[in-house]
């Protein structure tokens, strides 16, 4: 499985792609909401996980260009925000499910697998 991981924030980046990569994902990362759009544009992802503050594009901004490209990938918004603007506004913008920073990561592989699976079966 390839995961595009969308992090700004370079030591929570390290932490996640290292955890994904023991877990057998095939991870590409992006520093900034320019690179993720480039990079969802020109290869195929299985997942993207996507902070909702990044320089250049916000992660809402980053999701509804993907979505207005036909890119029906799975998106998982993750953030320290969590209110209920925050939720809609990642939502209404494409995303498929939000997980509010810190989390286990334990829970962060449960809620990829499951928006995988969905994925896959629908």
């Amino acid at each position: 499985m390839r995961v595009l991981l969308v992090e700004d924030d370079h030591k929570v980046a390290g932490f996640l792609e290292q955890g994904l990569r023991e877990e057998e994902f095939e991870v590409d990362r992006a520093h900034d909401g320019g690179e993720a759009v480039a990079l969802a544009t020109e290869r195929l992802y299985d997942i993207v996980l996507l902070d909702f503050m990044l320089p250049v594009r916000s992660g809402p901004e980053v999701a509804a260009d993907l979505r207005a490209r036909g890119r029906r990938v799975p998106i998982l918004m993750l953030t320290a925000r969590d209110s209920a603007e925050d939720r809609r506004r990642a939502f209404e913008a494409g995303a498929s499910d939000f997980m509010s920073k810190p989390f286990r990561f334990q829970e962060l592989l449960d809620r990829m697998r499951s928006l995988l699976a969905q994925h896959a079966g629908g």
